[in-house]
């Protein structure tokens, strides 16, 4: 019975051992693999930690030396464990509460390896993306530097010094000298008369080239104003007149007793045809005659000037008409090789200071500048040299080809040489074109009614609508001739005997302002009505007056 006892606790103790030998086994596994694990953990530490300090080193290798030297325990435990199965349950319970504290060590070292490793793993990732933004960072500090080698390097710049504007409106008795900024130079235009009164000059010179010398309907000439104001109208003036006697040697050398007009009374009949001579001067021997200018032909003035070929050295000058009117305009074209660059008007004693020196003597001058885009830096400059002479300036905005210069203020009077223009291109109207003129005035006399019927409409049916057709339109061609006809032909020869006696130069008014040009008119065609006006509509309202003309042109001051 003992024995049986016996034998049944040995092998309890046989099956305890089996089973702690199995688990110092897997503990033994559990610890190599840990310990491999370690090893690799501190190799990746020491390779990637910079910051390991001699006492941290040895304290590591302390631990790794206790592991050994545990694990070497549990090998000669479990080895001894193998050889000795007689060990007493007492002693087997204290090795295993060893083995116990020995794997609680151990799983402390674990947990602590774990940890270390997540702050490796962490410390590389923050790594490799420190170690991307640096590349990045790298790659566009290359291209910045690309960048910075093409841009050129930008020059210093003088600074500009600008006034505050003072807006004000010129007085009316400022005198505009204008400056135009065009190129990125400055053409010095100054008074627009000494540019209008040249063009006329020119043309009175070659008046034989230029003179209107067909035999159309229409007026051959106009009258110059002089300074005396018509009692009748304090708004208008007289025209220039010369005394002329009935038996001076001109008036009998030009034939007027020879010269035969018919003229035309009230009714549309013909009257008495009589001598130039006699009308003109009817019984007395004296009579005043106004001083007339001859007319020009068009399209000789434009071949003559033709496309800007005259003008001064800066400017070409172009001619034309000024709408529908009879009067001729003069605009200014930019030649490229005139004006002045910058560093030419900049010197002292430059062309442009001179004219800074001349017009501030004059009282009420001043400069405006027309400034075109691209010359912006050249008005700048001017400016400040026209400032240092202290002429008053303003400025405005200006895009173009030509400038039409506008006077202000406007003249009222100047001298004119009044024989400059030859007698004998007066003499060649009268003997040329006068005779034609007379023809045809006695023409239209004789043949008046019939050209009254030949405009009647074709399609007009009614007797009686043509009957008044036809008188109305003769009461017009009557009035039309007699209001301009019949004078347009006596002043033809009337010019020529004012002219016989016009010398020297006398002061007139100035008929016309720049651009347009003063003492010059082109000839216009006329034409005899060619049907009655409409009776005037009762319920038509009546049409507004015209605005006031400005006196002049109006200019602001800054």
């Amino acid at each position: 019975m003992a024995r049986r006892a016996r034998d049944s606790g040995e092998a309890s103790m046989d099956s305890l051992l089996d089973a702690l030998t199995n688990v110092v086994g897997v503990l033994l596994l559990i610890l190599i693999i840990s310990s491999l694990g370690l090893s690799q953990a501190v190799k990746v530490v020491v390779e990637n930690l910079p910051d390991v300090t001699e006492q941290d080193l040895q304290e590591l290798k302390v631990r790794v030396d206790a592991t050994r030297k545990n694990l070497e325990e549990l090998t000669q435990t479990a080895a001894e464990s193998k050889k000795k199965p007689d060990k007493t349950p007492q002693q087997l319970m204290l090795e295993i509460e060893k083995i116990e504290t020995n794997n609680k060590d151990l799983a402390k070292k674990n947990s602590d390896m774990e940890e270390l490793q997540k702050k490796i793993d962490d410390a590389e990732v923050t790594k490799k993306s420190r170690e991307k933004e640096v590349t990045e960072a790298a790659t566009d500090l290359a291209k910045m530097k690309a960048i910075l080698a093409q841009t050129p390097e930008q020059q210093k710049v003088a600074p500009k010094v600008v006034k505050m504007p003072n807006p004000r409106i010129a007085s009316a008795e400022s005198k505009a000298h204008y400056v135009i900024c065009k190129f990125g130079k400055v053409y010095y235009v100054g008074d627009p008369y000494a540019h209008v009164l040249k063009v006329r000059d020119a043309i009175y010179g070659n008046f034989a080239k230029l003179a209107y010398t067909g035999s159309d309907l229409g007026s051959y000439t106009f009258a110059l104003q002089s300074t005396k104001q018509n009692p009748a109208n304090r708004k208008a003036f007289l025209p220039l007149q010369e005394r002329v006697r009935k038996n001076g040697r001109f008036v009998k050398a030009l034939g007027l007793d020879q010269v035969m007009l018919t003229e035309m009374g009230g009714e549309g009949i013909a009257l008495a045809e009589k001598s130039m001579l006699a009308r003109l001067f009817g019984a007395e021997d004296r009579r005043e005659f106004n001083v007339q200018r001859l007319r020009l032909d068009e399209k000789k003035v434009k071949a003559f000037f033709g496309k800007g070929k005259f003008g001064p050295k800066d400017f070409s000058y172009f001619i034309e008409r000024n709408g529908t009117t009879d009067r001729l305009k003069l605009s200014l074209g930019f030649k490229k090789e005139g004006g002045w660059k910058v560093e030419q008007f900049k010197k002292r004693g430059s062309d442009f200071d001179k004219a800074c020196k001349k017009v501030a003597l004059q009282r009420n001058a001043l400069f405006y500048y027309y400034v075109s885009a691209d010359s912006f830096e050249a008005y700048l400059e001017a400016r400040n040299i026209s400032e240092s002479h202290r002429i008053a300036a303003g400025w405005t905005t200006w895009e173009g080809e030509k400038f039409a210069p506008k006077a202000m203020p406007k003249r009222e009077t100047l001298m004119l040489k009044l024989d400059e223009i030859s007698l004998k291109q007066y003499e060649n109207l009268a003997k040329v074109i006068g005779p034609k003129v007379i023809a045809a005035q006695k023409a239209e006399i004789a043949g008046l009614d019939q050209k009254v019927a030949a405009l009647v409409p074709k399609d007009m049916k009614d007797p009686a609508a043509k009957a008044k057709f036809m008188v109305d339109l003769k009461k017009e061609r009557v009035a039309y001739f007699l209001s301009y006809v019949q004078p347009w032909t006596r002043q033809i020869y009337e010019s020529v005997l004012a002219a016989s006696e016009a010398k020297s130069s006398k002061e007139v008014r100035v008929d016309v302002h720049p651009p347009e040009i003063p003492h010059t008119r082109i000839f216009v065609k006329a034409a005899f009505p060619s049907k009655p006006r409409p009776p005037v509509d009762p319920n038509k309202p009546k049409p507004k007056p015209r605005p006031k003309a400005p006196t002049g042109t109006t200019l602001i001051l800054d």
